[in-house]
């Protein structure tokens, strides 16, 4: 059901805002990818909350989990050179008086792909919490956490049972003030099982942000209404409860 159509900068600053720790959504047209490329630029940017988020150039990086090879190195420099046109004062300008530089944003991020189900959920479980834990990192973005779930070569009951320990690694981030971004785009499968992954993982978000055509290239993103959490039972519960365990794949 969608929300209300809100501005883009009501997602950056609902995102870098307290509380801290966050479980954010966007999915729809491939332009989410972008959008939240935006983001990232945005969080380096933003002030600190409570702490943790963003403080401007002071080395705390943002982690980003590519499992649909979306990430846009140029557009990012892109939008860097756009903000060093900026006049002196502006958000352009870095902490020490130096206009920010495509290398300021590019050097802050750190990429990790994924190409099968078993990948992803080894990056989300096990590496990227060590890493934030390494690096001091509270930010991590997520690219297409479901497109390689959505391969039918992987069993089923292997990909839900998957997509539950990534829920509960998600909520464990979320509850160590982690800010986590999902970017996804909207596509239909032949499976009906498979196309019922995706409700499956927007309950678990605390907001929800839907991108949409509104012709003439232009994009509206509106903000779907709340979502409730998973009941205890129910066939969304039993879906993803399997027997056996999946597999972990350590990332290359």
């Amino acid at each position: 059901m969608e929300g209300k159509s809100v501005a883009y900068d009501h997602l950056f600053r609902q995102f870098t805002t307290a509380p801290p720790g966050k479980l954010y959504c966007i999915h729809g047209t491939g332009r989410v990818f972008r959008l939240s490329l935006a983001a990232v630029a945005q969080i380096l940017l933003a002030p600190r909350i409570n702490g943790r988020i963003g403080e401007p150039f002071t080395g705390r990086p943002v982690a980003l989990v590519d499992g649909t090879n979306r990430f846009d190195v140029h557009y990012l420099a892109e939008f860097a050179r756009r903000l060093a046109c900026r006049p002196a004062g502006s958000a352009g300008a870095r902490h020490d008086g130096r206009r920010i530089t495509p290398e300021d944003l590019l050097d802050r991020i750190f990429v990790s792909r994924a190409f099968t189900c078993y990948q992803m959920e080894a990056a989300i479980t096990e590496r990227l919490p060590a890493f934030l834990r390494r690096s001091g990192s509270s930010v991590a973005v997520i690219f297409g956490l479901l497109d390689t779930f959505y391969d039918e070569q992987a069993p089923f009951f292997e990909v839900s049972t998957a997509l539950q320990r990534i829920i509960t690694a998600l909520q464990r981030l979320r509850d160590g003030n982690v800010a986590v971004l999902l970017a996804s785009r909207d596509v239909t499968l032949a499976s009906k099982e498979r196309n019922g992954l995706f409700p499956v993982l927007l309950r678990s978000m605390d907001r929800v942000f839907h991108m949409v055509e509104a012709g003439e290239g232009r994009h509206i993103l509106n903000e779907s209404a709340a979502f409730r959490p998973l009941p205890g039972n129910g066939k969304e519960k039993e879906m993803l409860m399997g027997r056996r365990a999946l597999p972990a794949a350590s990332l290359r």
